[in-house]
């Protein structure tokens, strides 16, 4: 079978599986004569929906892996909900589906070395005509009318399951992601530098203070790594951020257990990582947590500082080794393949 994938956060790592099994597999690049396209999350549907009329015409299965639906993008006061907003996303939407109309607006770059008025043009038309905004007619409407196309929808939890459905009104099936478990399982162990960690993007809802403030309470070594998306966020630990994924999980390894503070998970992948290099992990009870991770890790009361303070201290002076069995089982590379290979073989 040729296969067609498109993304770079989970769907990469199943590609060598699919090739030892005799596939034909394409990482990121189209061709007309794909039995199956599986693209990975909403971020590639623009350069899929450049491609649509050629999967119509020549019937190839199209499968959308949808990550998540996050919730604050569709709050009716959020700044990017106005007409004006609304109106730009339409103009992206319309402009960015035709190959010929996305050629066009892309002509219209500014440039330095171009004359101001020409600048001042080009710079209407990409604001106008040419701007990305995450918005509720992103959602509820592009992103919808998008997978509306799909031969077939997955889900990466029953939560996003039940928020698609809630909010998108189109039903979709679980398929449950994996991690990179080939190359973790591998990795060496290494002298321990930190207390704990986490890994996330420094925003609010991810509640990184809550982390460091309960470290501080019991005078713990910590580390933060992740874009710091929230600048009005000021985090009394080393934070830094790193792109090479290598030097993320080589700074995980040397931890001694992982905290996950968030009150919004779209699925929680790094603690799934942590589970795989036989960390602990102390994580906040929220629903995904709850779906993904069962009885591995550690729950505390979300946005109690108190209660995160008494399961860190617990696990510095008792060490207890986490039940993480089943989540290697899972979570691993030739799990999700034959998940994905049971759905695709439904198709034909």
């Amino acid at each position: 079978m040729k296969i067609c994938i498109y993304g770079n956060y989970y769907l990469p790592y199943i590609v060598n599986n699919l090739e030892n099994d005799g596939h034909l597999v394409l990482l990121n690049q189209f061709s007309p004569d794909i039995d199956i396209c599986i693209v990975e999350s909403r971020f590639f549907m623009y350069e899929i929906y450049r491609y649509l009329k050629i999967i119509k015409k020549n019937k190839i299965k199209l499968i959308n892996s949808i990550l998540d639906i996050p919730p604050w993008p569709l709050y009716y006061d959020r700044p990017t909900n106005t007409v004006k907003n609304y109106t730009r996303q339409t103009f992206f939407n319309f402009t960015n589906k035709k190959q010929f109309l996305y050629n066009c607006v892309n002509l219209f770059k500014v440039n330095d070395k171009k004359f101001e008025f020409t600048n001042r043009f080009n710079s209407t038309i990409q604001h106008y005509f040419n701007t990305f905004i995450r918005n509720r007619i992103y959602f509820l409407k592009n992103y919808r009318n998008f997978l509306k196309h799909s031969d077939l929808n997955l889900s990466l939890s029953k939560y996003t399951q039940k928020t698609v459905k809630k909010m998108l009104k189109l039903d979709t099936e679980v398929c449950y992601p994996c991690v990179n478990s080939d190359y973790l399982l591998n990795l060496p162990k290494v002298k321990l530098k930190y207390d704990a960690i986490n890994i996330s993007r420094i925003v609010y809802y991810k509640h990184q203070e809550i982390f460091v403030e309960a470290a501080k309470k019991l005078n713990l070594n910590v580390i933060v790594l992740g874009r710091h998306s929230d600048v009005r966020i000021k985090l009394d630990c080393p934070h830094f951020y790193f792109e090479d994924h290598h030097k993320i999980m080589t700074t995980l390894n040397e931890a001694t257990f992982y905290v996950d503070a968030s009150e919004f998970e779209g699925f929680g992948m790094t603690t799934v990582e942590a589970a795989f290099l036989d960390k602990i992990s102390i994580v906040s009870n929220i629903y995904i947590h709850r779906e993904i991770l069962g009885d591995y890790p550690l729950y505390f009361e979300t946005n109690n500082v108190d209660d995160l303070v008494e399961k860190m201290k617990y696990v510095k002076e008792n060490g207890i080794k986490p039940k993480n069995d089943e989540i290697k089982k899972k979570y691993s590379i030739s799990s999700l393949k034959n998940r994905l290979m049971s759905y695709i073989e439904s198709l034909f």
